[in-house]
């Protein structure tokens, strides 16, 4: 609507259309380089930026009186979002993210075991930290990888004799 508003206010007092266009696009750009964060190597908000992006076309595209163009942008960002939807889902099977504390009594099998593991995963999530308190080791760390794998993983740890804990959550 923005868009729209500001199209149809700088036609209405002469200004070139196309000029306009520009200037919205920039500062939708802008706007939508805000929303995008990146954190621990995975980028987020990119749908979020690329609909404040779309969103606006469409307003100058209305502005602009291209109201057939507007309706078929609309049916290709719907149908865009629905699709990669159902890809993000599909995704999601794939790989779950799970943070875990282990600690351990001596710890060298299960640090074994959380080096094979995060050598298995899609990525690791965070670093992986350290902490030793008298003869107790604490590790913390996260990765992303199938279901199966995350409870192959914690049946392998519990079956150690060292272990003394293994905290999850996704």
């Amino acid at each position: 609507m923005g868009s729209t508003i500001f199209v149809l206010t700088g036609i209405r007092f002469g200004a070139e259309p196309v000029r306009i266009a520009a200037n919205v696009i920039t500062g939708l750009g802008f706007l939508g380089a805000g929303v995008v964060l990146q954190h621990q190597g995975a980028v987020r908000g990119m749908t979020t930026s690329a609909l404040i992006w779309v969103n606006g076309s469409l307003g100058v595209a209305i502005g602009l009186g291209q109201y057939q163009l507007a309706l078929l942008g609309l049916f290709f960002a719907l149908i865009a979002l629905r699709l990669l939807g159902l890809f993000e889902r599909f995704i999601k099977t794939k790989c779950h993210i799970v943070q875990y504390v282990v600690t351990t009594i001596g710890g060298e099998q299960a640090t074994s075991v959380v080096e094979e593991a995060l050598r298995l995963s899609h990525y690791q999530d965070g670093p992986l930290s350290f902490s030793r308190e008298n003869d107790k080791l604490t590790l913390k760390f996260g990765f992303c990888n199938q279901p199966k794998r995350h409870r192959d993983f914690v049946d392998k740890l519990r079956e150690l004799p060292e272990v003394l804990s293994v905290e999850s959550k996704s």
